[in-house]
């Protein structure tokens, strides 16, 4: 089964490229839970441009909905598995997010290749071209979806008792190698239609080339700066990134990983980004509400009807799906 979509643009020239947004990684350790609110806040208030939630014990997508209504301008993009998963639930997950944040939520595509992490949920492991393969068919079950409802579905029609307009959804059936998924979404279209989706630069291997060079948004650049944030060299770094023309059009994210968060985090990130802004290597601080396509130079993602699909008809077979 194919799934339209609008594709990045790898190909623009140096002088037509978006400058990427500055990013900072944050590890959901539960014992940093109770300083989270503030950490981010603070991070927010030094200019930086996203968030994203690794991994550290609480689940990503959880932690970015309780800093969802807690921020006002930051993207929240958690670093997610999209092959050992429900991928009806994630990307209603991701949706759900995107709602409480006001069109700021992003998706970290990640791929799991831990060994002991199938058996967790009944599966068995897969090797490393199946693990590609199924992250590919995740994120396009996962777009189908998120584009299963018009942005003007919900009518609310008190006269005629009518909620939702069945006409305005349409069917978001998916038969991929190793999972079924039968739509639309339960939740109404959210702020951006299409999450923004992208790969850091660890998980390229594991997520495959398809979903790197085809079917994500962009990529993103890792920063190491757990031996301290040496302006100088991580402007090297970008400007390196940013300038090869394999790689300038699609770094949409620059993520600081390590940062100590024992010292002073806030004055060293707020230090770095007064730095590489001067230097135009990175995007301006987001501005209040302004979504995430918008702050990582996405075009916004318009609903794209399929009459073949439409909700208030019979529904396709597999065959017509296919």
């Amino acid at each position: 089964m194919t799934t339209t979509h609008e594709l990045p643009d790898h190909t623009a020239a140096a002088s037509d490229r978006v400058l990427p947004v500055l990013a900072v990684d944050l590890v959901t350790d539960p014992a940093l839970l109770g300083g989270l609110s503030d950490l981010a806040r603070g991070l927010e208030d030094s200019g930086v441009g996203a968030l994203t939630l690794s991994d550290g014990g609480l689940h990503p997508i959880h932690v970015a909905a309780h800093l969802a209504p807690l921020t006002g301008s930051i993207g929240l993009l958690p670093r997610t598995d999209a092959v050992y998963v429900e991928p009806f639930h994630l990307a209603t997950q991701l949706m759900s997010l995107d709602h409480i944040s006001h069109g700021r939520a992003g998706w970290l595509l990640s791929a799991e290749t831990d060994p002991a992490v199938p058996a967790t949920v009944g599966r068995a492991v897969l090797d490393l071209d199946a693990t590609a393969r199924e992250a590919a068919d995740v994120l396009e079950a996962a777009r189908r979806i998120w584009d299963s409802w018009a942005p003007d579905a919900v009518v609310r029609d008190v006269e005629r008792g009518l909620y939702v307009d069945a006409s305005r959804l349409q069917y978001a059936d998916v038969e991929a190698e190793t999972f079924s998924v039968r739509g639309p979404a339960i939740t109404p279209r959210s702020p951006q239609g299409l999450l923004p989706v992208l790969v850091a630069d660890a998980d390229r291997a594991a997520v495959g080339e398809r979903v790197t060079t085809e079917l994500a948004d962009g990529r993103v650049l890792d920063l190491d700066v757990s031996g301290g944030a040496l302006t100088g060299a991580v402007s090297t770094l970008i400007r390196e990134a940013t300038t090869r023309t394999s790689d300038a059009a699609s770094v949409r994210l620059v993520r600081l990983v390590g940062l100590d968060l024992e010292t002073d985090p806030l004055g060293t990130v707020a230090e770095l980004a007064n730095a590489l802004r001067a230097e135009g290597l990175i995007a301006p601080s987001p501005t209040p509400r302004q979504d995430l396509r918008t702050q990582l130079g996405l075009e916004p993602a318009t609903f794209r009807p399929d009459p073949a699909r439409r909700g208030d008809r019979a529904r396709p077979t597999r065959e017509e799906s296919a």
